[in-house]
């Protein structure tokens, strides 16, 4: 086993602030990070100072630590921004932002609305889509109900939106 030491024991945070730089702003780019620049570097340095203050040279060198707790720092950042914004709407009027409350019961279809569609696909498309429109499941799910394989049930979807297209045209 390789004996590391830690950043710490070697230098100062000073020193690897000015030395690891170049892999904050290099994180930027990246991971495709166009907006809030300020706070995304912020994110990746606390990350490099949690690198520094918690690097344990019996686990490995420095460089690769630092590079995966900035990422993650900056990663979980990006998450916290999408949950964020998938969970609240701005309207132009105020800066207030507003709860949006989502009601699946109001979207999801029942056999009723489907049924003029679903006249014209085979057993099996009408299967797929009475599993995936009403009931939600995932294909992997739809392929163990019927004992089939998800590749089985990925052409019932394929060929139940290619009919169901034809007709919404």
């Amino acid at each position: 086993m390789n004996n590391y030491q830690t950043a710490r024991q070697q230098y100062s945070f000073e020193q690897i602030y000015q030395q690891y730089t170049p892999l904050v702003h290099g994180m930027l780019q990246r991971l495709h990070i166009h907006s809030n620049h300020e706070d995304f570097l912020q994110a990746g340095y606390v990350g490099l100072w949690l690198a520094y203050q918690h690097h344990d040279g019996e686990k490995g060198p420095f460089p690769a630590y630092a590079f995966l707790r900035v990422r993650g720092e900056m990663l979980t950042m990006l998450k916290k921004d999408a949950n964020y914004y998938d969970r609240h709407s701005f309207s132009p009027d105020d800066q207030e932002p507003a709860q949006v409350r989502i009601e699946t019961e109001s979207w999801m279809p029942d056999l009723d609305t489907l049924a003029p569609y679903l006249n014209m696909l085979s057993d099996r498309e009408q299967r797929w889509v009475i599993e995936h429109a009403v009931h939600d499941l995932p294909p992997r799910m739809i392929a163990a109900k019927y004992n089939v394989s998800v590749e089985t049930v990925k052409g019932w979807r394929k060929g139940a939106l290619a009919k169901l297209r034809k007709y919404v045209k």
